[in-house]
């Protein structure tokens, strides 16, 4: 059975699941006090992903479960423009990408050893370059395309500005970054995914709303209904 949400999406029990762990661990949270966000926008609703994730495995989980169900989904729909031929690789986006995409790959190992005939790998991408060691570019490992399709994977979008300084990153490091599939955990809808269309960013993978998530939390009484309605007016009058 599902679970409709306003944007026509259907949320299944494990979508549940991530909703009911994000709430309880504040991977979204309503801050009374407007939050600054990489963009410049001020939000009392903040988008974590960090020590909310990595401090609670059980929220990492069901994560890369959900991610690593709708990557299954995908080669089911023979989405070969976002799959590839190849193995998957995910480059967390630092810093919160990281756990992400390390999160996808244990559960589509122990789960899933078929997508692409292998499961899902990922590989570390730097905050700051470095001058020592065997690893001095972005991403630590050369892009290998006989091997890998490679995706970037990260938390959440607002504008989409951090995503373009990530592409300049990547393609300094040798990957073709307008042809690699984005996946973004949560869409803040104001927007970041139309303006990385436009700029030629055409395999963008959204995996939530974040309206979506602010009404699932109303309906599983997560949240309260003021925060609710407040969380929602704010994203309406942001939302592009």
């Amino acid at each position: 059975m599902g679970f409709a949400v306003p944007s026509g999406q259907v949320f299944y029990h494990f979508d549940l699941d991530v909703m009911y762990f994000m709430a309880k661990f504040n991977f979204i949270r309503w801050s009374k006090k407007p939050i600054k966000l990489s963009s410049g926008i001020e939000s009392h609703i903040y988008v974590s992903g960090r020590e909310d994730l990595t401090d609670h495995p059980v929220l990492e989980y069901q994560i890369g479960k959900k991610i690593t169900y709708l990557i299954q989904k995908l080669e089911t729909e023979n989405e070969k423009d976002f799959l590839g031929e190849k193995q998957i690789c995910l480059i967390g986006i630092p810093t919160a990408g990281t756990a992400l995409a390390q999160a996808v790959a244990m559960f589509s190992f122990m789960k899933f050893q078929n997508i692409n005939g292998s499961p899902i790998c990922h590989r570390i991408m730097r905050e700051a370059l470095k001058s020592h060691g065997i690893h001095q570019d972005w991403v630590n490992g050369k892009y290998d395309p006989d091997r890998h399709t490679y995706w970037t994977i990260d938390n959440v979008i607002t504008n989409g500005q951090s995503k373009f300084e990530t592409a300049k990153r990547l393609e300094q490091s040798g990957y073709p970054a307008k042809d690699m599939t984005h996946l973004i955990l949560i869409d803040r809808q104001q927007g970041g995914v139309k303006n990385m269309r436009e700029a030629g960013f055409l395999k963008i993978i959204i995996v939530y709303n974040l309206s979506d998530i602010v009404y699932t939390f109303g309906e599983m009484k997560l949240w309260t209904k003021d925060r609710v309605r407040a969380a929602a007016e704010e994203i309406a009058a942001m939302q592009v």
